[in-house]
């Protein structure tokens, strides 16, 4: 019986063909409601699942439908599970099955880790999202089965459209199961049958498993995982991080293939996943992985590119050059990476690149290092080691204008004004060294954005930025923020999409894309994302907590906008401080609220963003003459938060206001 329940898991497609089979054959145990429910209350509260809310709630849903005998749609999934719009579209939008890939995901982790003893097996088959329940194969009553599929309803049968996104999945936890007779009329006939048909299915799959790894085509999309620092000195992990993120920036160069964003293949340094779960979850076709060994001046890299569609290797090759020499290595690892992949390198990129000082190049990569765990002053301080050893070296100019502005945008006001007029010129000089680093141009528009501002250098410089490096996350970002900056909402939506598709596991990256929903009137849609980014860093949640306020409030729900705000302000004040707030909301309304919230901001130190604050709840409020005056009080003082009046919509009162084209002039802007 065991072999023929491996023969038959062997694969979901030779299944399909033998429905007489499963049609002559029942299960001979299913686990019951009640035991399927407690089943479902163990993983939701595991740890796999304790952070995972849409991974619980989308099981949850799953599972009581699958209960009741209905199959679970996915637009119903999307609007009343993941809260989606209701003009959600399939054919466009892959939320649901992203979302299925994920649970699925988390379900295999929960088994093989916190769950392996577990009585009962839950899992979502591709295909559709119903939910099939089996007993483990050591438990159930009596003498257990191997494998038993719970009744179910029929799947439904997930958009094949050719705008939709494929779920990032490579099977079920469990394969398609066949069910197995327990008392069939003629056993010795069936048994004859059965194993004859075992075989057969062992052959067949035997003749057509070798063929799929031929056919797995072009790669279109690939992650650098984290280089294995082999060292044996762990002080040297800077140097293997640093070498990850110059492989993925000149891989980045490849305008057809996508590239993912160092923030999320971080995700998986040291940790025990599959490469096929890792491509799962990034959505990538393939990978590269390796090692570094440093010693001395000399530095020898590792490096493999698998193909995660079929496992197969593809490339490998080892490289032991001077320090000196690192960076012509990244370019041949990078051209014979794209060869393999059966891609083009851009005419002209960087193919021959100088020497560069060893020791420069050590500061430069712990520059990366300690701006990557956002210490930016000690970022600074390496990345200016670099500059003087190597005063010619375009990247490390490039890496101390964003260490500098990052200091400009945390610091404060005497701060911003000492350091962002030296992160200019440093992204100024790295164009002038190299006029093809998009990284510089992106530099000098968030500078020219946020600093300046010249909407007109900003919107040359991001739309160079993302020619010249289209896999750069973060020069998506700049563009949208400027297009934000511009009332170009909805173009600004579609730029962050594909920063998220590059960089798909970056808690900037969910976030920004919910404030750029949330500007272009996608409320709904803006809380998801949002809801993701709290999920990916729960203690960043005051990032967070403002945009879920205000895209509640569009949306009327007052009670969770109260909840949402006073969590925010319980980032700078105290619980006590806050409750005169919520007693406000509770005695009266919405306007009682801002009106209480106008107090208790006043009798605290005015900032430029601050009075912005003010300035919106005073529009809540429908007083604009105070709003105007506190508008015109935060753009004096520089508050960066003014240049989205042209999107914001909590503005949209004011727009009629003969006022409002003086303060949008104020920070050069037109209405």
């Amino acid at each position: 019986m065991k072999f023929l329940a491996v023969s038959y898991v062997v694969s979901g497609k030779l299944n399909q063909g033998f429905t007489g089979i499963s049609e002559m054959i029942e299960a001979s145990a299913k686990p019951g409601s009640r035991e399927i429910e407690e089943q479902l209350d163990r993983i939701l509260r595991s740890k796999t699942f304790h952070l995972g809310q849409r991974s619980q709630a989308f099981l949850r849903y799953a599972v009581e439908n699958s209960l009741r005998g209905n199959a679970p749609k996915e637009y119903a999934i999307a609007v009343d599970v993941l809260g989606r719009d209701e003009d959600y579209d399939p054919a466009i939008d892959a939320t649901v099955r992203v979302e299925a890939g994920r649970l699925r995901g988390r379900l295999r982790e929960y088994y093989d880790t916190e769950g392996n003893d577990d009585p009962i097996f839950i899992d979502m088959p591709r295909g559709g999202y119903s939910a099939v329940f089996d007993f483990r194969e050591t438990h159930g009553p009596g003498a257990a089965p191997a494998m038993v599929e719970a009744q179910r309803p029929p799947a439904e049968t997930v958009s094949d459209s050719k705008d939709a996104v494929p779920e990032a999945e490579a099977g079920s936890l469990r394969g398609n199961v066949a069910r197995v007779d327990r008392a069939p009329r003629d056993r010795k006939k069936f048994w004859i049958a059965a194993a004859g048909l075992a075989a057969a299915l062992v052959l067949l799959a035997v003749w057509l498993i070798p063929k799929r790894s031929h056919a797995a085509g072009p790669i279109r999309s690939l992650a650098v995982l984290p280089l294995q620092n082999l060292s044996g000195d762990p002080g040297q992990d800077y140097f293997a991080d640093g070498i990850t993120d110059e492989l993925i920036t000149e891989l980045a160069q490849i305008p057809s293939l996508r590239v993912v964003s160092r923030t999320s293949v971080m995700q998986d340094k040291g940790n025990t996943k599959s490469l096929r779960q890792i491509a799962r979850e990034l959505d990538v076709d393939a990978v590269v992985e390796g090692s570094v060994v440093r010693s001395g001046d000399r530095v020898r890299i590792t490096a493999q590119l698998i193909d995660t569609r079929d496992d197969k290797h593809l490339w490998a090759r080892s490289f032991e050059e001077q320090i000196s020499d690192i960076l012509t290595v990244q370019d041949t690892i990078a051209g014979e990476i794209a060869s393999q992949a059966k891609v083009m390198l851009v005419p002209g990129a960087k193919s021959t690149r100088a020497r560069v000082d060893p020791a420069a190049y050590d500061a430069y990569l712990r520059g990366l290092y300690f701006l990557n765990l956002r210490d930016v002053d000690k970022s600074a301080e390496y990345f200016q080691q670099a500059v003087n050893l190597a005063p010619k070296w375009a990247a490390a100019y490039a890496g101390l204008s964003e260490a500098l502005a990052t200091q400009g945008i945390v610091g404060d006001e005497k701060t911003t004004e000492r350091v962002m007029p030296l992160a200019l010129a440093a992204a100024q000089r790295a164009i002038e060294l190299d006029p093809q680093s998009g990284e510089a141009y992106a530099a000098r528009a968030h500078i020219e954005t946020f600093y300046v501002p010249d909407w007109e250098g900003a919107g040359r410089d991001v739309v160079r930025a993302v020619q010249l490096s289209p896999n750069y996350a973060l020069a998506e970002v700049e563009y949208a923020i400027y297009l934000d900056s511009m009332g170009r909402p909805e173009e600004a939506v579609s730029h962050m999409r594909r920063a998220l598709e590059l960089d798909p596991l970056s808690f900037f990256v969910n976030r920004h894309l919910g404030s750029a929903l949330y500007f272009a009137r996608h409320y709904q849609e803006s809380l998801y994302y949002l809801g993701r980014a709290r999920e990916m860093e729960p203690g960043r949640a005051g990032l967070v907590e403002n945009w879920v306020s205000w895209d509640n409030e569009k949306m009327g729900r007052l009670n969770e906008a109260m909840d949402s705000d006073l969590k925010e302000l319980g980032e700078a004040f105290t619980k006590e401080n806050l409750e005169p707030l919520r007693a406000a909301f509770n005695r009266g309304d919405w306007r009682a609220y801002q009106l209480a919230r106008i107090r208790f901001l006043k009798t605290h130190p005015q900032n430029g963003c601050l009075i912005y604050e003010l300035a919106l709840s005073y529009l809540r409020t429908g007083d604009h003459d105070r709003a105007v005056a506190a508008i015109e009080k935060a753009e004096n003082q520089h508050c960066v938060w003014t240049y989205n009046m042209k999107s914001d919509p909590v503005v949209d009162d004011l727009r009629g206001d003969p006022r409002y084209p003086a303060l949008l002039a104020w920070v050069g802007q037109t209405p």
